[in-house]
């Protein structure tokens, strides 16, 4: 009886937290039933815990968190850090941002240590991503594409060192009837037409591709595209170079694709993504990644099952190369059940001269106890030396961002 009151308990918070506004605030009885489906998630994952943290501690490959961010939720309960994205600053690197979603409130801007810069609350925003050097009239800029899950939208921002601005020229709402919740996003610039697009995900496994185009001072979206999976899928990026397109199917593995808009939904599912690799436990959830020259660099997603992270080449048929887990040092804990993550190979200056891994923190602690969720951020070096790969550290290598 206890456990079933306690059960009651967690949900009935959760429902009442509902999808809060940045004031904390419930926004609608709809959210609040979402709430529900969130706390089941969240009971099943605690009763996971204990046997992902036996098959974690049988990686040897270990990192160490060198930061983290402010919680995103003001309660331990509340499952809404999700998905990162680092921004680099090209006129100040050591003033670079990441961004991060809050999936019941909006999307935050923190600094390099993890400091709070802004915040915009404007709903539930789930995966967030960013490209570079967009035309709009006569300047370009950098923007940030999210999926906000409180009208299955959309949502495009203007990348500043102190703020994040919407730029949407109109709402982008999402078919649904195609797109069930607004899940998974990846923005790609496609090296063959230059033209910037989004891809956003639901939970039943269908995706949309949208073209960004400017409209006088702000951004407007259209679809092009509509691609599937068989079941539920987050973790999504693409490739600026290849033109490439990663998916990971939560239940079954990566799938590679072309991203090209023109393309249709032929696909293949990357070698020992799945659960015939001993060190993927499922589910499979945030995926970026990492250039380097020559077509060389990294694809690496994180396995929720034993809270660790697989990496992939990024190059050919994209060989499993290994997996690392984040442990806790003296004073910031360890990493388990990441949602979303992102990488980047430029140098950010004094603090990380050899890049930035910034990923999702899903069971957050201090002393021993929970607190809420944030994000940790890992030199990128730690992993080089890991995994003993010269190929790893590829600082300034800007081919991808370039115009």
């Amino acid at each position: 009886m206890k456990l079933i009151n306690i059960v009651f308990f967690l949900i009935g918070l959760l429902v009442v937290n509902g999808c809060r506004n940045h004031s904390g605030t419930v926004s609608s009885t709809s959210e609040m039933v979402e709430k529900m489906d969130g706390a089941s998630e969240a009971i099943d994952d605690s009763l996971k815990k204990a046997n992902a943290l036996q098959l974690q501690a049988q990686i040897k490959r270990v990192v160490l968190p060198a930061a983290q961010t402010l919680p995103v939720a003001q309660s331990t309960d509340e499952d809404a850090a999700d998905d990162p994205a680092i921004w680099y600053n090209v006129n100040n690197p050591e003033e670079s941002r990441i961004l991060g979603t809050d999936k019941k409130a909006g999307l935050a801007l923190y600094n390099l240590d993890g400091q709070l810069v802004d915040f915009k609350a404007v709903g539930c925003i789930n995966n967030v991503d960013i490209r570079y050097n967009f035309q709009l009239g006569n300047e370009r800029i950098d923007v940030a594409a999210a999926s906000n899950r409180t009208d299955n939208s959309i949502v495009l921002f203007r990348i500043y060192p102190d703020s994040l601005e919407i730029i949407n020229s109109k709402p982008a709402l999402l078919n649904t009837s195609l797109i069930d919740d607004a899940y998974g996003c990846c923005m790609f610039r496609s090296p063959r037409d230059k033209h910037y697009y989004v891809f956003v995900g639901g939970k039943n496994g269908y995706i949309q591709q949208w073209q960004l185009y400017p409209e006088g001072n702000k951004i407007g979206l259209f679809p092009v595209r509509n691609i599937h999976v068989s079941s539920q899928s987050e973790g999504m990026a693409a490739d600026d170079e290849t033109g490439m397109l990663y998916v990971a199917e939560e239940g079954r593995g990566i799938w590679k694709m072309s991203a090209e808009a023109d393309e249709g939904n032929h696909k293949q599912l990357i070698a020992y993504s799945d659960s015939l690799n001993p060190n993927i436990v499922y589910d499979l959830e945030g995926l970026d990644i990492y250039y380097a020259p020559g077509g060389k660099g990294y694809l690496i997603a994180s396995s929720q099952g034993n809270f660790s992270y697989a990496v992939f080449q990024r190059e050919g048929n994209n060989s499993y190369l290994g997996s690392f887990v984040i442990n806790d040092t003296d004073t910031i804990d360890g990493v388990e059940e990441t949602d979303g993550l992102c990488v980047t190979n430029l140098s950010l200056g004094s603090k990380y001269p050899n890049g930035l891994m910034v990923v999702q923190d899903g069971f957050n602690t201090e002393e021993g106890a929970p607190v809420p969720q944030n994000f940790k951020l890992v030199d990128w070096s730690g992993v080089a030396n890991a995994f003993n790969d010269p190929l790893v550290i590829a600082p300034d290598y800007k081919d991808w961002m370039s115009n």
